[in-house]
């Protein structure tokens, strides 16, 4: 009896069905052509569970704003598709500012590159993978008045 017992939990524990675990995997940020050293750059990646680009995001990473380049490294991002929203709140208020036109006169980036006609780009014009098996660096180019 002993060892039919043994045998039953053996082939349970060989059947249970494993959760398959995502891989995570480190994703780094560069944003290029920063105007100049004010305030802090704020980086949102957004799953699409989020409001892209308004919401906090997944993740957040901020930095202090430096001219020209930074680098942001997000850690640990399991694979699925993500966007990027980039901020420089030159003046620390933690908003995008606009002038009476409505137009944004704080820098600002998507990933891919992302624009729309009017108003901030959908998730879908920012999207990218991320995955075990993908390049895990994300360019963004800042744009602003």
């Amino acid at each position: 009896m002993k060892t039919l017992t043994t045998i039953i939990v053996a082939l349970g524990i060989l059947f249970v069905p494993f959760k398959e675990q995502k891989a995570e995997v480190t994703l780094t940020v560069t944003i290029d052509g920063i105007r100049n050293s004010d305030g802090n750059i704020t980086i949102a990646l957004h799953n699409g569970e989020s409001d892209f680009p308004g919401d906090e995001g997944f993740m957040m990473k901020s930095a202090e704003a430096k001219k020209g380049s930074i680098e942001v490294v997000f850690e640990k991002v399991p694979e699925g598709e993500y966007a990027i929203a980039v901020l420089h709140d030159e003046n620390g208020n933690d908003e995008m500012d606009f002038n009476q036109y409505g137009m944004p006169i704080e820098g600002f980036g998507f990933s891919n590159e992302a624009t729309a006609e009017m108003g901030p780009p959908e998730f879908d014009d920012a999207s990218f993978e991320v995955s075990d098996d993908t390049d895990h660096s994300v360019e963004i180019v800042y744009m602003g008045m």
